[in-house]
């Protein structure tokens, strides 16, 4: 079965664990998962609440509703040059949209390029039967666009980039970006940009690659609601794809989810037109948070961090001569503390450690001084 032969990811082994000690009833602080911790807003809330009682209960479009698409091809549109209208939007989850695009233009045996370390594409690509292969990024997590087209084989279907980076927070360039399109241009490769996280940028601009397309390499933009409304649980996100991509993108929705809610579709509309408040406030409270934690984790002797442009994430290097699994089981076994361990995002992640800024400033203060005391401590014993 394939199924059987996805890779593990480290991420739910270390879930398993963190749930079993806190059913046991210890006490653990986490700063692993990537979930902004605020409520949804109450507009988006009480949107979704009207709609439902306004009789937006039954199946809609496969595509996603007129209006909202109409919407989402406004915003990348007008903030980001991608040219789109709403027949180029289909609605659905960002996480799902991944698999859907990989479903809808790689076969068997193919190749996708992974940017490494980059989130976890690695497990849709081996289940779709395609072959993931990982491009290392230079230390500073800028991507090498001699070191890609050195990655392509004459299978390479589909390369894979993410702006803002998970885990690294880092924005593509333009320069990156115009070399990244100059690779698929040459051997005929389709794009696939996720952008969950451009909403969560602090300095530089976001450029992305469907606006410097010139309409003769094909890219699709993923975008969510997730992070930018605090609207994880609501699991609705779309994509922007050329014609043919998209139809066929609407059909794997339409033999799998059918359709997404439309009361929350029109909540999503709602903060489309009317949460920038909402998004301007999250945007400042994780930039105050990681100015602070990139001060804080500056003093931690054995850690060497980039300071991450966007998203909700810091990616340190250790400098203890452990894997990143053991580190963080570790860690988390002495300090009750839940890190997530590098090498999670591709072979390249190894010795780093991911940490979630999406916490209180004082969850912050409090897991760095544990992880502080933890290298202390084995590097004290000589590790």
């Amino acid at each position: 079965m394939r199924m059987d032969e996805i890779s593990e990811s480290p991420v739910l082994s270390l879930i398993d664990q963190i749930f079993r000690m806190r059913q046991a009833g210890e006490e653990v602080l986490g700063l692993h998962i990537g979930e902004p911790d605020f409520d949804t807003p109450q507009g988006i809330r009480d949107a979704a609440y009207r709609a439902m009682n306004e009789g937006f209960t039954h199946y809609t479009s496969a595509q996603g509703m007129p209006d909202l698409r109409a919407a989402i091809a406004r915003r990348v549109s007008g903030r980001h040059g991608v040219a789109a209208t709403a027949e180029d939007v289909v609605v659905l989850p960002a996480k799902f949209a991944i698999y859907a695009t990989l479903l809808s233009t790689v076969s068997a045996g193919d190749e996708v390029l992974l940017p490494d370390p980059t989130y976890l594409f690695e497990q849709p690509v081996q289940m779709v039967g395609a072959r993931p292969v990982f491009v290392p990024l230079r230390p500073d997590f800028s991507l090498d666009v001699e070191v890609l087209r050195a990655a392509v084989t004459p299978r390479t279907r589909l390369l894979i980039l993410v702006t803002p980076g998970n885990p690294t927070g880092r924005l593509l360039s333009r320069e990156e970006v115009e070399g990244a399109l100059n690779v698929a241009r040459e051997h005929h490769l389709t794009i696939v940009s996720d952008e969950t996280y451009e909403p969560l940028i602090y300095e530089g601009r976001h450029v992305s690659p469907a606006s410097l397309a010139g309409g003769d390499v094909p890219v699709v933009t993923i975008g969510s609601f997730s992070k930018s409304y605090a609207m994880t649980g609501w699991r609705l996100g779309f994509a922007v794809a050329p014609r043919g991509v998209l139809q066929r993108l609407v059909k794997v929705v339409e033999h799998t989810l059918s359709c997404q809610p439309p009361f929350i579709q029109k909540a999503a509309l709602w903060a489309l037109n009317h949460g920038g408040p909402d998004e301007d406030r999250f945007r400042a409270t994780f930039r105050e948070r990681r100015d602070r934690l990139l001060a804080r984790l500056a003093r931690v002797d054995g850690l060497t961090t980039v300071a991450p442009q966007g998203a909700f994430y810091v990616f340190p290097h250790y400098d203890l001569p452990v894997p990143s699994v053991r580190f963080c089981t570790e860690l988390l076994a002495e300090e009750k503390l839940a890190l997530v361990p590098g090498v999670a995002f591709g072979p390249h992640g190894e010795g780093h450690v991911r940490i979630s800024y999406s916490s209180p400033l004082p969850a912050l203060e409090d897991g760095v001084d544990r992880l502080d005391r933890f290298l202390t401590r084995h590097r004290s014993a000589g590790r």
